[in-house]
């Protein structure tokens, strides 16, 4: 079994500040992964993924654990199909993982489970509590086909900027509008999708 390594060209001695995220090519039951999961899904979000492993595990360094477990996961189920945002999908699952192993199961997690939208939007700033919500139930592939088939295009972006921890400047850059209006956009937005699939806002 070799090991892949992100950053692809990582070397010890010269990118000591990087965490590397090393994941199996071969995944439990002996398949080859398919690598397109760790070059389009796991490349853009490693900053998030490692994030997510010291937010959540309190180490970092379980980045890999973590990722592989994605990895493999999403590969066996999906092989190279990898869907409109694969690295969307990657974080998604991480997140999911990061949860069961903190609390001590998928089971346990989800009897910690609250509804999605059970406290309103206030700034793009509360974005993470967002996120656990969106990341721990799903919803979040609904909301996004919602959210395109109404022609909100704009605050489909934002669901993935936040997902990679985008800081409100950026939203405010990309967008060009201030973030109060930002964020009652984004509420409205989000409230006019859940509501019309059935989700308690």
């Amino acid at each position: 079994m070799d090991v892949i390594i992100v950053p692809f060209d990582y070397k010890e001695e010269s990118k000591f500040s990087v965490i590397p995220i090393c994941i199996g090519d071969i995944d439990s039951d002996g398949n080859p992964i398919h690598r397109e999961w760790v070059e389009h899904g796991v490349v853009p979000v490693a900053d998030p993924l490692r994030k997510i492993a010291q937010r959540l595990l309190n180490d970092v360094w379980r980045v890999s654990e973590l990722t592989e477990r994605t990895v493999h996961s999403l590969s066996r189920r999906h092989g190279a199909n990898l869907g409109d945002d694969p690295s969307l999908r990657v974080l998604k699952q991480a997140h999911w993982y990061a949860e069961d192993l903190r609390v001590g199961g998928r089971r346990a997690r989800r009897k910690t489970e609250v509804e999605l939208f059970s406290e309103s939007l206030e700034t793009l700033e509360d974005q993470f509590d967002l996120v656990s919500r969106l990341v721990a139930t799903d919803t979040l592939d609904r909301l996004m086909e919602e959210l395109d088939r109404q022609g909100m295009h704009d605050i489909r972006e934002m669901v993935p900027m936040m997902l990679r921890e985008c800081d409100a400047r950026e939203f405010v850059s990309k967008f060009g509008k201030s973030r109060n209006t930002l964020s009652q956009r984004f509420y409205r937005g989000m409230r006019r999708a859940a509501a019309a699939t059935g989700i308690t806002w």
